[in-house]
């Protein structure tokens, strides 16, 4: 038996996930900020100063204001996402009994900064998406293994995530390359005119390359990681670690999970809503599918998995 079920929905843990939560808030409208100054700017700037030149200086003194303020903008985004990332940190170390790892980590966040950015969270939403965080039909497996389960649970539902984000990119790029082909042979326009064409929409095209490169580059290291949790939890099951050693790589993992929340770009918040719900339901069968390997009573087994759907789906992060 393990304590995560009960323990993520403590006070403690939930005044975490509301300060986690209003940080990333906070950094994804940074991020949002820094599209639309960076790109979405340049090619509405460009075609204003098509049809009124007038505009031409203005938007010139405003491209340099930007150049200038960007390096700031960047830098305020990836303090925020540090911080969200040591208190997801905080909140995965309280659930999930691990020690903190104060060399990878370094300090946690001050007790009063979670309290304001929790309190501001909680002017605006309740607790509805934040409980149950991790799969609550694991409560029967021991700790050593129902926290294997939850920092695969949580690999796999980050990848998703991101391939279904890459290929969204992608997709979109093509058709706004395949509109803008299509329009050139509709209209006769001259290869020279298409170019010209393609001039304003060139920074949107540049963005969506990089952000699905990236996008890539993040979930294929998470792919990996999950094999290496799939070999833990095997290794875990034979017998070749106890629960001291389970313990000891579950915080290599966690290591390895704190670098890429701190280090990696946001998904835009769109996709979340669009993908929780199916993603959450197949995070309860894969919890469910690790249960069965282990030596429960089906009558333990039948129950939680009945809790899980009488108390909605989970939400991992």
């Amino acid at each position: 038996m393990n304590s995560i079920p009960t323990l993520q929905n403590e006070e403690r843990a939930l005044q975490l996930l509301r300060a986690r939560t209003r940080t990333y808030s906070c950094a994804t409208s940074i991020m949002f900020l820094q599209v639309v100054l960076t790109v979405i700017f340049p090619v509405a700037g460009t075609a204003a100063a098509l049809v009124w030149s007038g505009l031409v200086p203005y938007i010139a003194a405003a491209s340099l204001v930007i150049a200038i303020a960007d390096p700031w903008i960047d830098r305020s985004y990836k303090m925020r996402l540090k911080r969200a990332a040591k208190i997801s940190e905080q909140f995965d170390c309280a659930v999930l009994g691990l020690p903190w790892d104060q060399f990878t980590v370094g300090d946690r966040v001050e007790a009063d900064d979670i309290h304001t950015a929790a309190k501001r969270y909680s002017k605006r939403h309740d607790d509805s998406d934040l409980r149950d965080w991790y799969p609550s039909n694991i409560g029967p497996a021991p700790m050593h293994l129902a926290r294997i389960i939850c920092q695969r649970s949580n690999l796999r539902y980050d990848s998703k995530l991101r391939w279904s984000y890459a290929s969204i990119i992608r997709i979109t790029a093509a058709l706004i390359v395949a509109g803008l082909f299509f329009s050139a042979l509709h209209q006769n326009l001259s290869l020279a005119d298409f170019v010209l064409r393609m001039v304003p929409v060139t920074p949107v095209l540049a963005w969506a390359a990089r952000e699905y490169y990236r996008q890539r580059d993040t979930a294929e290291p998470l792919e990996d990681l999950t094999k290496e949790v799939r070999q833990l939890w095997a290794d875990a099951l034979s017998g070749k670690c106890d629960e001291l050693e389970c313990c000891r790589r579950s915080r290599e993992f966690q290591n390895a999970m704190y670098m890429r929340r701190a280090n990696t770009p946001l998904i835009m918040p769109f996709l979340y809503r669009l993908k929780r719900a199916r993603l959450e339901e197949e995070m309860n069968v894969d919890a469910s599918e690790f249960l069965r390997q282990l030596d429960i009573p089906a009558a333990s087994a039948s129950s939680t998995d009945a809790a899980a759907t009488s108390e909605g789906p989970t939400h991992s992060p």
